[in-house]
């Protein structure tokens, strides 16, 4: 085993499969990132030694143009641009334009998986190197054939093995595993679930849908009421701004309320449903109709969304940020 471990590997951050916010990720994406990650590992090191090359006000970055990703990793570099936006849409990495062709690459650590989550891979980080006391066969007790596992690194301490992969099949039994049947619903649901997942796919980032099936507790019914409540809120949105006859054939209008060309609509719903998230069942009071607040919430904050694009993007008058103002 020793063998083995002491060879060169490019390890993946175990979050990155366990955290339902990377759980649209693909594994291609996945892979990128950890070429990042140790590249960032080397531009530590320069830091480290005084060379601050690799350093600035914001941190340690890395340069990794789309070309060498995809040399290394035998794709092609459109791929690796589309993979490169995957990881920026999760918040793993952010690239800033430095020069004429250069760009900064500030890698980010994933976000640890919640306390609650049921694991994926709750084997991980598997000590190979502690060394584990010798048992016969035939006398070893079902304790003993556990394997030694360390916690994770994200520090959770549901780490346990499933009984299936864990222990030993008791003589008596057969050494065929029974898998539960799932009943027609159960299927039916996922067929649907993963459904609506694909049309959302093409409207928000991965963060947003993967927030938005952990809200629907992976229900159908609860998943196409966010999505629906989500498109309702800025439908409402856009019919206020369009009511005003300066924005009604402003082609500024289109721009500032699709999730495709305003980025603050599509980056900011991720923290909106954080904050939802946080008040409706974390908050310390109670919200009687819970179903009116997350519209409203939603509603102003794709308001303000708007407000915002419009004022960043195009040269206004106070009095149009107030007319603005009383518009949204």
């Amino acid at each position: 085993m020793k063998s083995l471990t002491s060879r060169a590997f490019l390890p993946i951050n175990t979050d990155l499969f366990n955290n339902p916010k990377y759980q649209e990720l693909s594994c291609d994406a996945m892979v990128l990132y950890s070429l990042y990650s140790q590249r960032k590992e080397v531009s530590a090191f320069h830091s480290q030694t005084g060379n601050d090359t690799f350093t600035d006000s914001e941190g340690i970055f890395i340069y990794f143009s789309n070309d060498e990703a995809a040399k290394i990793l035998r794709m092609s570099v459109r791929k690796i641009s589309t993979l490169r936006s995957q990881l920026i849409d999760c918040g793993l990495i952010r690239v800033v334009r430095y020069g004429l062709k250069n760009f900064k690459i500030y890698v980010n650590t994933p976000e640890t998986t919640p306390a609650e989550t049921d694991l994926v891979l709750p084997w991980a980080n598997f000590d190979f190197e502690k060394p584990i006391k010798s048992v016969p066969a035939n006398s070893a007790s079902t304790k003993s054939q556990k394997l030694p596992i360390n916690q994770s690194n994200n520090n959770q301490t549901k780490l346990l093995l499933s009984r299936e992969s864990n222990e030993s099949v008791p003589q008596n039994q057969s050494n065929t595993l029974v898998t539960p049947k799932k009943s027609k619903k159960d299927i039916l649901n996922k067929l649907s679930l993963d459904s609506i997942v694909t049309r959302l796919k093409d409207t928000f980032s991965l963060p947003v849908v993967s927030r938005l099936k952990v809200l629907a507790n992976n229900s159908y019914t609860k998943l196409k009421w966010f999505s629906d409540t989500i498109f309702k809120a800025k439908s409402q949105v856009t019919k206020k701004l369009l009511s005003n006859t300066r924005w009604l054939y402003n082609p500024a209008s289109q721009e500032a309320t699709r999730f495709e060309s305003n980025d603050l609509l599509k980056r900011g719903l991720e923290s909106a449903l954080l904050q939802i998230a946080e008040i409706v069942y974390k908050g310390k009071e109670k919200i009687q109709n819970k179903a009116k607040f997350i519209y409203v919430y939603l509603r102003n904050f794709m308001a303000n969304a708007v407000k915002q694009y419009l004022i960043d993007n195009y040269e206004l008058t106070e009095d149009d940020e107030i007319e603005l103002n009383v518009l949204l």
